[in-house]
């Protein structure tokens, strides 16, 4: 019986697929900062992957928190890239056959695919003690909040 049902099924596939990378892997220096993603806490701490990839997701804040040091903060990307078949968008060449010949069921209703991930996959942050000197962009964004509060 499954045999059959498959059979049946099997010209209702599709040139149709979600794809996307699903764990960010999230590291520092010194290991065991909490992750906050979207201001909200995960219950995590460094070193970790985490699946917050969607295929229709977001962009999202990284924070990474540990006592006795800075916390950092990191842009993550949704990436997401949609694309139809090349007959579909008028994009085939003529080295393809212009009919449909190898064509499914599934081609004809859903002749499109998307692809998404977080950008990026890897993300490495160094915390610096709260005793340590600002340094580059963070001494430039204490400077220009010093000068916002002085006008």
């Amino acid at each position: 019986m499954r045999f059959l049902l498959l059979a049946l099924l099997s010209p209702c596939v599709a040139c149709t697929w979600f794809k996307h990378n699903q764990e960010v892997l999230i590291t520092s220096e010194p290991p065991g900062a909490q992750i906050w993603i979207d201001g909200e806490n995960t219950g995590e701490t460094t070193p970790k992957a985490l699946d917050i990839a969607e295929s229709f997701g977001s962009d999202h804040l990284l924070e990474l928190k540990k006592k006795g040091y800075r916390t950092e903060q990191r842009a993550l990307h949704q990436y997401t890239r949609g694309y139809t078949l090349r007959f579909i968008d008028g994009a085939g060449t003529p080295s393809l056959p212009p009919l449909p010949l190898f064509w499914t069921l599934g081609d004809v209703f859903f002749p499109f695919g998307v692809k998404g991930a977080i950008v990026p996959g890897e993300v490495y942050v160094s915390l610096y003690r709260n005793d340590e000197p600002l340094l580059g962009f963070d001494l430039l964004r204490a400077k220009s909040a010093e000068a916002a509060q002085g006008q």
